[in-house]
C-alpha cells in the first residue's frame, strides 16, 4: 500500500471524525523529549497503577523490565523468552509491561521483532494503548515501512485511540527519512488545517531537521519562518539546525544573520551554534571574521569550545599550513581539559605529511599511542599515502604490517594507496601479487583498485594484461566508469593497439561517457604522425558524439 493511498484514506477519516485534540497533549511532553534524545518511546519506570493492585509476579516483572531498560538484554532470545513468559502469566501483565519490553527492543534496534510482537499481541487481543501504537509506528518508520506505519495509525483511530503529538512527529520523521519531504509537508499542513495537530517545538525541529538533512534547505527555512509566526517559537536546537544547514550549503552570511537574529531575540546560542559557523569561516579563509566570532563565543558569551570545535580549528590551521597555530590550539585544549581525540591528531598528522615532515608525523603517532588511544585506519592511511608519494615503499609496507599486528583491518583505501605506490615505482609484478593478496584476504577490489591496477599495467606496457583484467572486472559485476575506459584507451594508443582502443572508445561513447582531455590530446598527437584508418575512425566517432576536444 502506497503512502498516497494510506494518506488519502487517513485524511478522509480525519475529516469525518472531527475530534478535538486537547487530549493529544496530556502527559506527552516528557515522552516526546525522552524519545528525541534517546529514541525511547515509553518511560521505562513509569507505573500508571498503584503497586497495591498489582499481583506479586507482575511487580517482579516490573522490576526486571526496569533493570533491562537500563542494561538491555544480552541477546534477542532472552527478550523473546520474557515475552513468552508474559503471555503465560495469569492475569496477563498490563499494557505498560508490554510497552516496556517493546521499548527495550527499540533500544536494541530490533525494530522488526518489536513489530512482530505487536502483531502477536493484537492477534491475542492483549490490551494496548496509544503508547504501544507509537512504539510500533516508530519501529515501522525505522524499518523504512512508513506505509505500514500509516496503516497502524488508521488502526489506532478505528480502535478509538487518539493519536498524540508524538505519533504525528514520528510519522513526519519517517517520511523525511525516506526522502518524502513533499509528502511530509503535505501531511503536516493538512494536520494543522484539520486541527489534528498543535505542533510543539520538537515537532517543528524534527521536520526542519529532516528537511535540512535531505537537502531541502529553502523549504526548511519556510517552515522555520512559519514557526516563528505561530504560538510555538524556535529554540536553540531549531536555530542550530537551520544555521548548520546554511553553513553546509556555503550560505555563511545568511547563517551569521540568523545567529545575530537569534541573540537579538534572547535565545542563547551554545557551542553547537558556533561550531558550523567556525568551520565554514575556516574553509573560506575568513580569518578576521573567525577571530571576532571566537571572541564573541569565548569572551562575550562565556561558551567554551568543545573537542569538536577545537578539532575544526586544528584541521583548518593545519590545512592552511599554519602548523604553529594548530599546535597552539592543541596546547590550549590540554590546558582547558578538552583533550584531543584521534580526529584531532589525524588532522595534525595530515598537515605534517603534506609538508613532508615525516619525522614529526611519526611523533604524532607516538603521541597517540602514549595517550592510550588507538590509531585507526585513517591514521595509517595518512602515513602510508605520504611515504608512497615520497617513494619510500619499504617504510610504508612496515607500517602496513604494523596495522595488521595492532588488529586493524586495512580498508580498500589502504590497499589502493599501496597498489598505487607499487605501480608508481614500476614494480608491476609486485603490484599484481599484492592485488591477488587483497582478494585472498577476502577484500573485493572496487572500481578504484582496478583503475589503479590498469594505470600501472599500461604504464609498464602490460596492456594485454590490463585488457584481460578489464573483462574480469565486468564479469564481477563492476561497471566501468569514464576514467576506467580512458585509462585503458590511452594504454592501447601508447602501445599501438589501435583496434582495441577503437573498440573501447566506441563502447565508452555508446555508454554515454566522454573521451577526456588526455585521451583526445594523445589521439591528436598520434594522428599528426600516423594516418591510420582506425585512428581516423576514432577521430570521426569523437566528432559525431560531440565529445572530442579540439
Amino acid at each position: 500500500m502506497t503512502f498516497i493511498s494510506v494518506s488519502s484514506r487517513l485524511l478522509s477519516f480525519l475529516r469525518r471524525r472531527r475530534i478535538g485534540t486537547s487530549s493529544c497533549f496530556q502527559s506527552l511532553s516528557i515522552g516526546v523529549v525522552h524519545f528525541h534524545v534517546n529514541d525511547n518511546i515509553a518511560k521505562p519506570n513509569s507505573i500508571p497503577h498503584s503497586t497495591h493492585s498489582i499481583p506479586n509476579p507482575h511487580i517482579k516483572l516490573q522490576q526486571y523490565l526496569v533493570q533491562k531498560s537500563k542494561s538491555g538484554f544480552d541477546n534477542l532470545d532472552d527478550a523473546l523468552a520474557v515475552f513468552d513468559k508474559m503471555l503465560k502469566l495469569r492475569p496477563l501483565p498490563y499494557d505498560f509491561h508490554f510497552n516496556q519490553l517493546l521499548t527495550v527492543l527499540v533500544k536494541m534496534k530490533q525494530y522488526q521483532v518489536a513489530v512482530s510482537l505487536f502483531q502477536e499481541m493484537s492477534s491475542r487481543k492483549i490490551d494496548v494503548d496509544i503508547i504501544t501504537f507509537n512504539i510500533a509506528i516508530n519501529c515501522c518508520c525505522h524499518s523504512n515501512r512508513v506505509d505500514y506505519a500509516f496503516s497502524l495509525l488508521l488502526s489506532a483511530f478505528k480502535r478509538g485511540f487518539v493519536p498524540d503529538v508524538f505519533t504525528y512527529t514520528t510519522l513526519i520523521r519517517g517520511l523525511l527519512s525516506q526522502h518524502k519531504s513533499a509528502e511530509a509537508r503535505l501531511f503536516f499542513t493538512n494536520l494543522i488545517k484539520l486541527n489534528e495537530l498543535r505542533p510543539n517545538v520538537v515537532t517543528y525541529s524534527t521536520m526542519i531537521n529532516g528537511l535540512c538533512k535531505t537537502g531541502h534547505t529553502q523549504m526548511a527555512i519556510w517552515l522555520f519562518r512559519f514557526m516563528g509566526k505561530s504560538d510555538c517559537k524556535p529554540n536553540t536546537v531549531t536555530y542550530n539546525t537551520v544555521i548548520d544547514s546554511l553553513c553546509q550549503h556555503g550560505l555563511v552570511d545568511d547563517a551569521l544573520i540568523l545567529q545575530s537574529e537569534m541573540m537579538e531575540k534572547g535565545i542563547l546560542p551554545d557551542v553547537w551554534t558556533y561550531s558550523p559557523l567556525i568551520q565554514v569561516l575556516c574553509k573560506l579563509n575568513r580569518w578576521e571574521e573567525l577571530s571576532l566570532l571566537l571572541k564573541q563565543m569565548i569572551e562575550d558569551m562565556n561558551i567554551s569550545p568543545n573537542v569538536h570545535t577545537f578539532t575544526i580549528l586544528v584541521d583548518a590551521y593545519a590545512k592552511s599550513g599554519k602548523l604553529d597555530d594548530a599546535k597552539q590550539i592543541i596546547k590550549i585544549m590540554n590546558e582547558r581539559g578538552e583533550y584531543p581525540n584521534i580526529v584531532t591528531y589525524n588532522s595534525l598528522m595530515q598537515a605534517y605529511c603534506s609538508q613532508g615532515q615525516m619525522d614529526e608525523a611519526l611523533d604524532v603517532l607516538s603521541t597517540i599511542k602514549s595517550k592510550k588511544m588507538m590509531p585507526n585506519c585513517y591514521t595509517y592511511n595518512i602515513l602510508l599515502d605520504a611515504y608512497c608519494r615520497e617513494l619510500k615503499l619499504d617504510i610504508a609496507m612496515v607500517l602496513y604490517r604494523n596495522m595488521e599486528c595492532e588488529g586493524l583491518s586495512p580498508t580498500v583505501v589502504t590497499h589502493n594507496i599501496l597498489l598505487h605506490g607499487l605501480c608508481q615505482l614500476g614494480k608491476t609484478m609486485e603490484a599484481l601479487a599484492f592485488f591477488y593478496k587483497i582478494q585472498e584476504l577476502g577484500h573485493k577490489p572496487d572500481i578504484i583498485i582496478y583503475q589503479t591496477l590498469f594505470a600501472g599495467l599500461c604504464k609498464s606496457n602490460y596492456v594485454d594484461k590490463a585488457l584481460s583484467f578489464f573483462q574480469t572486472m565486468e564479469c564481477n559485476g563492476l561497471i566501468p566508469e569514464s576514467k576506467t575506459y580512458n585509462i585503458i584507451i590511452c594504454g592501447c594508443l601508447w602501445n599501438k593497439k589501435y583496434n582495441e582502443a577503437s573498440k573501447l572508445l566506441h563502447k565508452m561513447v555508446d555508454c554515454g561517457f566522454s573521451a577526456d582531455a588526455l585521451t583526445t590530446s594523445l589521439l591528436q598527437q598520434i594522428l599528426t604522425k600516423v594516418q591510420d584508418p582506425t585512428l581516423l575512425a576514432m577521430h570521426q566517432k569523437c566528432l559525431q558524439s560531440g565529445n572530442y576536444e579540439q
